[in-house]
């Protein structure tokens, strides 16, 4: 059973197919891509945990996989302990789906993080904002995707900011935090069968300023040099010890400052989202992780292996001019440029186009692969002069 089955999930049930898995797989959306995939489909939200034990139960499932969602992660964990298919740890999946509690863990093993204090009230976010010192992050404890984030530079502007948290906040509950300037890192890993973890990839992110922070760029390998970059790595092994993951995927984000000091975003029990885990993590490590996964699920046994490939990779997301949409082209012929591994369209006729909000809000994306990073920046561009987009006069 696969829960959540849209593109970012094809790979995963590809690799489960590969396995000649019989496959059900769940989305809350009926026409979403990678359901058509699947043997058996059911519309189910993920966080709806009653029905996603009640769907396995129906099939008599032999195992539960989840990947690139933490919400879809969470879900195949329950089911997993629920039904005891597996050694998945559910103890792990409820630190790393929550930022507060993940935060207290990681303080009680004193893993550098940014200053945290939780919130419930705007009372309670005006208290912590004034202790911390302004600019502030304030971010939901349980979502992903950047919704709900924001920084905060005022205390006028603390109020907007704190409800649209809430309102992103399965929880209500709202961290403030402290806003750290730095290079911002991302560690993809995994964790063998004998609950050994594995960092398989390392990239330098560019995220715009502002009050609304957005990835437009994630580069592997990291810009960093190769002290920096191992300080991050083997804190990174650290957080997922004190986490106490244990199976899976892993994907954490780090920020690293002018004063060489490395502090701990967030780290989750699940791969990178946007095909990080499917098709970039792969292209790195030589680590197919879906079959991990899939393997998992089974209680199989899966090899890790990982083998430097030497290769760089860019994942760049489309930002268009805002408008409204009369017509896309060129999407079909960048698919087809060499070093393509990927280009995915968010725009489509009729569509107003306006400045992202939240990470679901860009207008698209594309990965490259080159043997240096001059050859990924120039395939990339010829990418972009491939895309064109028309608007409504």
């Amino acid at each position: 059973m696969v829960i959540g089955a849209k593109w970012e999930q094809i790979p995963l049930i590809e690799a489960a197919k590969a396995r000649g898995c019989y496959v059900v797989a769940t989305d809350p959306d009926p026409t979403a891509q990678a359901l058509v995939m699947a043997d058996k489909a059911e519309v189910l939200d993920p966080r709806d945990l009653s029905g996603a034990l009640a769907v396995a139960r129906r099939y008599a499932i032999d195992g539960v996989t989840a990947d690139q969602c933490d919400y879809s992660r969470y879900a195949a964990v329950f089911v997993t302990a629920m039904l005891g298919l597996g050694r998945a740890n559910f103890s792990a999946a409820q630190l790393s789906t929550n930022k507060r509690w993940m935060r207290e863990r990681c303080r009680e093993h004193q893993i550098f993080q940014p200053r945290f204090i939780p919130c419930r009230t705007l009372v309670e976010a005006h208290a912590a904002a004034d202790l911390i010192g302004f600019p502030v992050i304030v971010k939901p404890v349980d979502n992903r995707g950047s919704f709900g984030v924001h920084r905060v530079d005022r205390s006028e502007d603390l109020q907007p900011a704190f409800f649209d948290a809430v309102l992103n906040a399965h929880s209500r509950e709202v961290l403030v935090e402290a806003y750290v300037e730095g290079v911002h890192v991302t560690v993809d890993g995994c964790v063998d069968q004998g609950g050994r973890h594995h960092n398989l990839a390392i990239a330098t992110k560019k995220v715009t300023a502002g009050e609304k922070p957005i990835i437009t760029e994630v580069y592997y390998p990291a810009r960093l040099s190769p002290e920096m970059a191992q300080h991050i790595l083997e804190t990174n092994s650290r957080v997922i010890d004190v986490l106490g993951i244990t199976d899976g995927l892993t994907h954490s984000e780090y920020i690293f400052d002018a004063k060489g000091r490395c502090f701990l975003v967030e780290a989750a029990n699940r791969g990178g989202g946007v095909l990080t885990s499917g098709k970039i993590v792969p292209v790195i490590s030589g680590v197919d992780v879906s079959a991990l996964l899939v393997a998992n699920a089974l209680g199989d046994a899966f090899d890790v292996a990982p083998a430097s490939r030497d290769k760089h990779v860019m994942l760049a997301f489309f930002v268009f001019t805002p408008g409204k949409v009369l017509r896309v082209e060129g999407f079909d012929d960048a698919k087809n440029l060499e070093g393509v591994l990927h280009v995915f369209p968010m725009v489509k006729p009729g569509q107003l186009l306006t400045p992202p909000q939240s990470g679901a809000g860009r207008h698209g994306f594309a990965i490259v692969v080159g043997d240096s990073e001059a050859e990924v920046l120039a395939r990339f561009e010829r990418v972009q002069a491939s895309i064109v987009i028309t608007y409504v006069k």
